[in-house]
């Protein structure tokens, strides 16, 4: 009897073991995941506050901030206009070009007297003229400053009204921006 039992012993069973097992890699694999979202969202910048908006007078000033800089940057050509009508100068990156180039020419309407040779051809704007003598397709990147020699309340009707057409169509025809600058000198007064 004593065989008998011996031979009726069965092995031990691994289920439980297989069980442990089991559990312990879900658990490495739950906390593998987890450390891997955590290093992403580690990773990601932290969400920016929004902006708040600019009351006009901020922005405004921002704005002539940026213009100025903008501007700044460009390289300038200096035109300068006589008080007769005529481009006498271009100068740029210091060096003056003498010229003696009409910018008016008599009417024959004697109403009008005197015309901007401007407004007549494009060819005959201040801005193409430079762009001429500086070789240049347009004037994109530059700034043109058209300097009197004298007084804008001064210069003759035709004149100061093509000038400030000039400025207009320097944009347009040659991408240029164009500004026209009154002496800086006071005016002397009179006794």
């Amino acid at each position: 009897m004593r065989r008998a039992r011996r031979a009726v012993q069965k092995p031990p069973d691994l289920t439980s073991l297989l069980d442990v097992l089991f559990i312990l890699i879900f658990a490495a694999l739950i906390r593998a995941a987890a450390a891997d979202q955590n290093a992403q969202a580690a990773s990601k910048p932290a969400p920016q506050p929004a902006p708040v908006p600019l009351d006009p007078q901020s922005l405004r000033a921002r704005a002539l901030a940026d213009l100025g800089s903008q501007l700044a940057a460009r390289p300038s050509v200096v035109l300068r206009v006589s008080v007769k009508g005529t481009l006498t100068a271009m100068e740029e990156n210091g060096k003056a070009v003498a010229l003696d180039t009409p910018l008016l020419e008599h009417s024959p309407d004697p109403d009008v007297a005197v015309s901007y040779l401007g407004d007549r051809s494009a060819e005959l704007r201040l801005c193409r003229i430079a762009a001429l003598h500086l070789g240049a397709a347009d004037l994109g990147d530059h700034l043109v400053i058209i300097a009197p020699d004298t007084y804008l309340a001064e210069l003759p009707h035709a004149l100061f009204e093509g000038l400030h057409h000039d400025v207009d169509h320097c944009l347009t025809d040659q991408r240029g921006i164009a500004v026209i600058v009154d002496p800086t000198a006071a005016k002397p007064s009179k006794p």
